[in-house]
């Protein structure tokens, strides 16, 4: 009987970590922008070092982590879905969920 309900506790975190995101994702944009950099700078800053670390350490570390009653293999897929859904378009959307699903499962 505990399972299940470790099991919804489980998703119920993984999700509220997942939406906690999205706000601290436009914060560290804010944050990035206002570096005394040129705009490149602060693009690159943003795009190839603060927010890829961020997504790592949230979504194959905290998520995943959380989803860890579910099993290894939902708790990978779950959290590939999670960092997919938060990419936007169809082409996003597919590039994040292959690429979630192997670091997450490099994580594993």
């Amino acid at each position: 009987m505990h399972r299940p309900q470790n099991r919804t506790a489980a998703l119920l975190a993984a999700f509220g970590c997942a939406l906690a995101y999205l706000p601290a994702g436009r914060a560290l944009a804010a944050v990035c922008a206002a570096l005394p950099l040129s705009a490149a700078g602060q693009s690159f800053a943003l795009h190839c070092a603060a927010a890829p670390l961020a997504e790592e350490l949230v979504f194959r570390g905290a998520v995943q982590g959380l989803l860890r009653p579910l099993g290894p293999r939902a708790a990978v897929c779950v959290q590939a879905a999670l960092f997919a859904v938060q990419h936007g378009g169809a082409a996003g959307i597919a590039y994040a969920l292959v690429l979630g699903v192997l670091l997450g499962t490099m994580r594993q």
